[in-house]
């Protein structure tokens, strides 16, 4: 299930933006082969054997120079000649793969259409002899399959089966198609990916995805999407953002730079809404118009070769890519499940997958956080201590005010039922599987701070109510909190309240479910917590005792962690979660 993610994407902005200069490169055939895991599961693995190099050819008008053959280039691998095996000149049918990203973050403005509707509109732009296959993704990927010319002109609706979900696994995507493009016998393959760069779930890190693509035959595009207008990151040039869950994922416009700066991707940003066309047909005629060269690479022991390509042509021009992995074994290798083309958990897990269990309900996770490999965010706020996991916030003071602008802090209670705050007003950590229905139970210890009066040095923008507790079923629409906190009339003893938050554009609103109880003999500050959610029914309890239920049919699954609102500090323990 997708996270909300706190910042803006400046890729949002993408549709008013000038298109991106393509950088153009290669990819090379493999032989495919098969080796048993460890646990017996059958993992696919490939070696590479011939080099392809894809390679445009331009003129000073930088028109495409058409018509050349073999004897019109050469080639040099580190500076070495080598001689070229295979040769197209851009008349050979190709086969092309197009992934169309259907996770949350997508904005509904971009109204692209289903894999099949796309892949549909590449297939009238495609040339006879040419394999079109499309495939849906969001964390998961839908089935891999062919478009044919006769379903493009049969007057019924294309159907192609969605993948399901809302959340976004962009890298593992790319890495299933490189996989099921094996078993085509097209020399010249492509891989057009249909995105907002929005990576949430990824078992591959960019990385290992920069290495797949660098050392395989499909030639990779990107058509740039924009996200939602609460995903969107405004002028954030940093490697990585922060989601609200506390996690950090990698900056789309990062994850596009890389992979045509170092994978030799082939780029496009359109200038409209209606500018996914005119980014097929580039891509079409980006295909029709470069030359493939191949060739047999000696044996190296490096990572990465440098390929350079010459062409006996006066004030032309040639672009392509500079940079091929050179010996797999010096990376680390992708490993799939062989009957899917999926990317093996067992390979490539998630940290959170080494506390999972099989329970007699099914799946049971625990975290004592003695394990700071855990997977779970490591902030000034939010990060891992001796024998469990603290949250924190931090007051201003007015010597940091006159630095950088205040920090508005949460409103956890209100006279009214629905209030609005803005994002960084508490501490979220959530982490771990999705659930759907489950019982969580942690241990809490928890420092609350009384707001300070105003002519203080510490100011807060508006009333605070210092709490914490758990959040559960955590997915891009919101959370729910069940917060604790000392009671009002009675300061030793614990209070209690449920809270559902919507995220709405780039704030929230926040709505009571249940108002704040007092609970007898329960100590806010030392406490076991516990919510037990199945359907629309949510059970509170504390210490062990239930205090308290609700109905509530906003969030169906998510993710569960915790979470503090200033001015209080939180440490949790014994994470258990156990669906049901």
């Amino acid at each position: 299930m997708g996270l909300f993610l706190e910042l803006l994407l400046v890729m949002a902005t993408a549709w008013t933006s000038p298109p991106l200069e393509p950088s153009f490169g290669g990819t090379p055939f493999c032989a495919q082969g098969t080796a048993p895991s460890q646990s017996g599961e059958p993992v696919l693995h490939f070696e590479v054997d011939l080099q392809t190099v894809n390679v445009q050819v331009k003129d000073k008008q930088g028109n495409d120079v058409p018509g050349l053959s073999t004897k019109d280039f050469s080639v040099r691998e580190d500076g070495k000649p080598q001689k070229i095996a295979f040769f197209d000149a851009g008349s050979g049918p190709v086969t092309v793969a197009v992934l169309v990203d259907s996770s949350s973050s997508v904005g509904s403005s971009a109204q692209v259409g289903s894999a099949e509707e796309v892949a549909a509109r590449f297939m009238r732009l495609a040339r006879p002899g040419d394999e079109i296959w499309a495939m849906d993704f969001t964390e998961w990927t839908g089935p891999f399959e062919q478009i044919t010319q006769q379903q493009v002109s049969n007057p019924g609706p294309l159907t192609v089966s969605g993948a399901g979900g809302s959340g976004s696994a962009v890298y593992d995507a790319i890495a299933t198609a490189v996989c099921h493009l094996r078993s085509s016998s097209s020399p010249k393959q492509a891989i057009i990916v249909i995105t907002d760069g929005v990576d949430e779930h990824s078992r591959l890190s960019l990385d290992q995805l920069i290495d797949l693509v660098r050392s395989q035959r499909a030639q990779l595009f990107l058509i740039g999407l924009p996200s939602r207008p609460e995903f969107r990151f405004f002028g954030h040039i940093d490697p990585k953002v922060t989601l609200v869950s506390g996690h950090d994922i990698d900056n789309p416009e990062v994850v596009f730079g890389r992979l045509a700066k170092e994978a030799g991707a082939e780029t496009f940003i359109p200038k409209s809404k209606n500018g996914l066309l005119d980014a097929l047909k580039a891509v079409s005629n980006l295909l029709d118009s470069e030359y493939t060269l191949a060739y047999y690479p000696p044996k190296t022991s490096r990572k990465l070769r440098r390929i350079e390509v010459k062409v006996n042509r006066r004030e032309a021009r040639v672009l392509t890519r500079h940079f091929i992995v050179a010996n797999p074994d010096a990376v680390e290798r992708v490993h799939y499940v062989e009957s899917t083309c999926a990317v093996s958990p067992e390979f490539h897990p998630y940290p959170f997958e080494s506390h999972v269990t099989n329970g007699p309900s099914g799946t049971v996770y625990r975290d004592d956080f003695s394990d700071r490999n855990s997977g779970w965010p490591e902030h000034p706020d939010s990060h891992y201590i001796s024998g469990g996991y603290e949250l924190l916030t931090l007051k201003q003071t007015s010597a940091a005010i006159t630095q950088q602008p205040v920090t508005r802090e949460l409103t956890l209670s209100s006279n009214s039922p629905t209030t609005l705050a803005i994002y960084r007003d508490n501490v979220v950590a959530a982490y771990g599987p999705s659930w759907h229905d489950f019982h969580i139970s942690a241990s809490m210890k928890a420092v609350f701070e009384r707001p300070l009066p105003p002519d203080s040095r510490a100011q807060f923008s508006q009333p605070v109510h210092a709490a914490a507790g758990l959040v559960f079923r955590m997915n891009e629409k919101g959370y729910y909190a069940l917060l604790v906190s000392p009671s009002a009339e009675y300061k030793k003893k614990l209070a209690f309240e449920l809270v559902a938050m919507t995220f709405q554009g780039d704030s929230f609103a926040v709505s009571v479910i249940v108002p704040w109880i007092t609970v007898d003999r329960a100590s806010p500050t030392e406490v076991q917590l516990a919510v037990q959610d199945i359907g629309d029914q949510i059970a509170i309890f504390v210490d062990g005792q239930q205090v308290g239920a609700a109905h509530d049919q906003r969030f169906t699954d998510g993710h569960v962690g915790f979470t503090v609102a200033a001015p209080a500090q939180a440490s949790f323990s014994n994470l258990l979660v156990e669906q049901r």
